[in-house]
């Protein structure tokens, strides 16, 4: 039997993907190019399920994401995120969706073989994504946004395929379709696969206080770095100021629309990595909805050997991304008090996003011979009414991002270097590059806690 047969004899609608599900199981959905209509389908299973645990980075809405709306649905399903996003802040505020975050490069599938090991995103029961059309061969993409999907697939009971062909097929992993055990055809075939509404878009005051923060970035960027360039405004602002640089590479969580740009420029080549030479290696293609640029770049991407998609496990792994050398990890934060500690996830004591991939980068930047970390942080919040550089944090704030992992700080008032500094002198530094209506108070601060 040819794969054609086979791929007839796994067809089944959203509906019949839905009823497979059973009272008690645990089931997965992608980061992102969710299975919108299964995941719907179901939803309208609440009344004859219980103690199903439904786990996702949810950045599409459903109403089983708002139990305080629909508490019936809270009766069936038990959500888990570990990145939250808009779909999911108020109710993990709530403590009605538990808050769930990991360590990208430790969820391989294979440390999870431990029986004392958690199982976020391996060995479900279900696991319901996305793929292209299969090739000649039979074998499907997982497209621009593989995250933890190729590993995922390996290990699940039963993996369950919605086959898109907007979705663009891109050099990385496959999967063969005799792998899959159900199909499910989208009813959508038109045009290309639009970007999904993870983050807000930016609004043209932060876009400014970003460009200057990144142009201070740009500066500490030198030609044959391999960088990683992490989510947020500042840090993607970033790369607008570094057409003047040669020969850069990426080795990313995220590549972005401004990597192809910087491609066809010249700027970025990738022929000085030592390891994956002349390849942009990634996990996503980060886009923003509306951006008129998003076509163009996926029709570059789309099966071009030059860039590689892996699964985010291979790319958060610390040891290799520290064999890559001269690695800049490029990334934002929402705090840092004092003593040079970062807030990466957290508001005060509320989750609003998770770790990603940045601890492991500016980790394994740390041991990249001639690597560095770079953090970058608009300098207030809430419209200048509070400095995001703080003495201390207030009890119960998660800092993932150790004192010692943090080579740079950049803001919209300069560059902080932070390396091999006392207590005293990392603060003095951090107080530099605050806004100047809270650099007093930090200073007296500084003196409170540092001197003697």
């Amino acid at each position: 039997m040819n794969w054609q047969d086979r791929y007839k004899d796994k067809l089944i609608t959203a509906r019949q993907a839905a009823e497979l599900v059973t009272s008690g199981s645990d089931v997965l959905f992608p980061i992102s190019n969710h299975p919108k209509d299964i995941a719907l389908e179901l939803g309208k299973r609440h009344a004859e399920l219980t103690d199903v645990t439904l786990t996702a980075h949810w950045v599409e809405d459903y109403p089983f994401l708002h139990p305080a709306e629909h508490p019936e649905m809270a009766k069936a399903f038990s959500v888990k995120d570990p990145m939250t996003v808009r779909t999911t802040r108020e109710a993990i505020r709530e403590k009605r969706i538990d808050w769930k975050p990991t360590i990208f490069g430790l969820s391989d599938g294979n440390r999870q073989l431990c029986a004392d090991r958690g199982r976020l995103y391996h060995y479900k029961d279900f696991f319901f994504m996305k793929l292209t059309p299969p090739d000649s061969a039979g074998y499907s993409s997982f497209g621009p946004r593989h995250w933890y999907t190729p590993s995922a697939c390996r290990t699940a009971k039963v993996k369950v395929a919605e086959i898109d062909p907007r979705l663009p097929r891109v050099c990385g992993e496959y999967v063969n379709l005799d792998d899959i055990d159900y199909l499910v055809e989208t009813p959508e075939t038109s045009g290309i696969m639009a970007a999904e509404v993870v983050v807000p878009v930016p609004s043209p005051e932060e876009w400014e206080i970003a460009q200057v923060i990144g142009a201070n970035a740009a500066s500490l960027v030198n030609d044959g770095d391999t960088l990683e360039i992490g989510t947020g405004t500042a840090a993607e602002a970033a790369m607008d100021f570094l057409t003047d640089k040669n020969e850069l590479g990426i080795d990313s969580e995220l590549t972005y629309v401004q990597t192809v740009d910087l491609i066809k420029r010249g700027v970025i080549t990738g022929r000085r990595k030592n390891v994956d030479t002349g390849k942009v290696v990634c996990s996503c293609f980060w886009t923003y909805p509306g951006d008129p640029r998003v076509p163009d770049a996926l029709e570059f991407i789309t099966e071009n050997p030059a860039f590689e998609f892996r699964d985010i496990s291979t790319m958060c792994n610390v040891p290799r991304i520290a064999s890559q050398d001269n690695l800049v990890a490029i990334n934002n934060l929402l705090a840092m008090d004092l003593l040079g500690q970062g807030v990466i996830t957290h508001l005060g004591t509320t989750p609003i996003s998770g770790p990603g991939g940045q601890v492991e980068y500016c980790i394994g930047a740390h041991y990249s011979r001639g690597g560095r970390s770079i953090a970058m942080l608009s300098s207030t919040a809430l419209g200048g009414k509070a400095s995001r550089i703080v003495p201390k944090f207030e009890a119960g704030t998660a800092v993932m991002l150790p004192m010692v992992y943090l080579d740079y700080l950049v803001t919209e008032y300069g560059i902080a270097n932070l390396d091999c500094k006392s207590r005293w002198e990392r603060a003095e530094a951090l107080i530099s590059v605050a806004h100047p209506d809270f650099q007093p108070e930090l200073r007296q601060a500084t003196k409170e806690m540092f001197y003697p």
